[in-house]
């Protein structure tokens, strides 16, 4: 049984809450992430996430659905507080029920070797190359969870997975697709051999040598996906074996990192003969 930790101030306990949905350095250094919305509450307790606390309401009666969400996420402490305390918290023009803060996960990379030697279809990563805006990178794992991806890879300086801005852009599939951040290009295909799968690793670049339906993507795949203003690391283009472009038509140059990555995974799922479930 959690125990009740009553908030009636905006006090030591309200402000972790708030602390941890701004500041990144808290958040890395406390292993914790704060959490708020219907489908990532939802999603987070479908993936077995642990809930450190869950604050809610207490002028307020609870609905159905927030009472079982509580139940099923077990939280440690349950923090009551004024629902104008609540509010505070909230990004949303409609806050939701509840607030939770939930312990960061310490198994990423057993968890991606697990997906990877798990898929019976030729495994597929995505690879976000020095990503900086969270909501991208939320629109790009939401994407790589739709079409089959077993994870994902971050390499250099990177946003964090457990931004407010990624986790609400990726519905909550965050939890679904192990996401682990790697220090360089070295590193990371240090790993991606390590799991002696055979990829091949396919970057997307405007100078591509031929379109991207062009290739072959029926085999072992990482995809690499550049930052939104650079593109592809100098170090991650010479570690390509495909460099291929989108071919686009209209006056831009270029698409939204999260469109192209989309995209990009649609054309190897269509590959593969994907078929979803809906």
């Amino acid at each position: 049984m959690p125990r009740t930790q009553y908030v009636r101030s905006r006090n030591d306990v309200f402000q972790l809450y708030e602390t941890l949905r701004r500041n990144r350095e808290k958040r890395t250094h406390m292993k914790l992430y704060f959490l708020e919305g219907v489908h990532p509450v939802e999603q987070a307790i479908a993936c077995s996430e642990r809930f450190a606390s869950i604050a809610y309401a207490e002028d307020k009666r609870l609905s159905g659905w927030a009472e079982d969400m509580i139940r099923k996420a077990s939280p440690e402490v349950l923090n009551p507080m004024p629902a104008a305390l609540l509010s505070e918290l909230s990004d949303r023009e409609n806050p939701c029920e509840l607030v939770c803060i939930l312990h960061q996960r310490t198994d990423t990379e057993a968890r991606l070797r697990t997906a990877v030697l798990k898929k019976e279809s030729p495994p597929l990563l995505v690879l976000c190359d020095r990503p900086t805006n969270p909501g991208n990178l939320g629109t790009i794992i939401r994407s790589a969870d739709a079409f089959g991806a077993c994870g994902m890879l971050m390499t250099g300086h990177a946003a964090d997975p457990y931004d407010t801005q990624c986790i609400r852009a990726s519905i909550g599939t965050v939890f679904h697709l192990p996401v682990l951040a790697l220090q360089s290009c070295d590193a990371a295909v240090e790993f991606i051999h390590s799991m002696n799968q055979d990829f091949q690793i396919a970057g997307t670049s405007a100078k591509g040598t031929m379109c991207f339906h062009e290739a072959d993507f029926t085999r072992p795949t990482v995809l690499i996906v550049g930052n939104e203003t650079f593109g592809m690391s100098k170090a991650w283009k010479e570690a390509c074996d495909l460099l291929l472009r989108i071919p686009i038509y209209g006056a831009a140059s270029s698409l939204n990192v999260g469109c192209a990555a989309s995209i990009c995974l649609y054309e190897i799922a269509r590959q593969r003969d994907f078929d979803g479930h809906r």
